[in-house]
């Protein structure tokens, strides 16, 4: 189904005076990033950053997202913990769903959202079901 205001990943009805809500993890930020049509990253986002259920949302996918570093441990300064990510990808792909669906409620317009996290997330899953796969067809 397509949304008026959602655009999902790389669509082409952005108008130029858009702002663009980006939805990628990084360390201690959470997974919404918001760039203004310049296409500079804007620090807050009124619309966005006092909706109360996106904040909570986005806080709890950039916490379960930071638990998968780990520092000093390995034998390395940082190290990122794949199999932790990959045995709770569906968790998280719930989270960045949730996002995506409140962000195209509360869209007055203003924005579109390029959502480059769940398909990441869907591939973990695609590439958990490949190997069971094979294990099955091995045994």
């Amino acid at each position: 189904m397509k949304l008026p205001y959602c655009m999902v990943n790389g669509g082409n009805n952005k108008d130029e005076n858009m702002y663009t809500v980006k939805i990628i993890h990084e360390f201690i930020h959470g997974p919404i990033w918001v760039y203004g049509p310049d296409g500079v990253s804007v620090w807050e986002y009124p619309l966005i950053h006092n909706d109360s259920i996106l904040t909570t949302l986005n806080e709890k996918a950039a916490d379960m997202f930071d638990g998968y570093y780990e520092f000093d441990t390995h034998d390395v300064p940082c190290w990122f913990d794949h199999e932790k990510e990959k045995a709770e990808k569906e968790i998280m792909l719930d989270l960045i769903t949730q996002i995506v669906d409140r962000l195209d409620e509360i869209n007055d317009g203003s924005f579109v959202v390029e959502d480059l996290e769940s398909e990441r997330l869907r591939a973990l899953r695609e590439e958990s079901i490949q190997k069971s796969i094979s294990a099955y067809i091995v045994n």
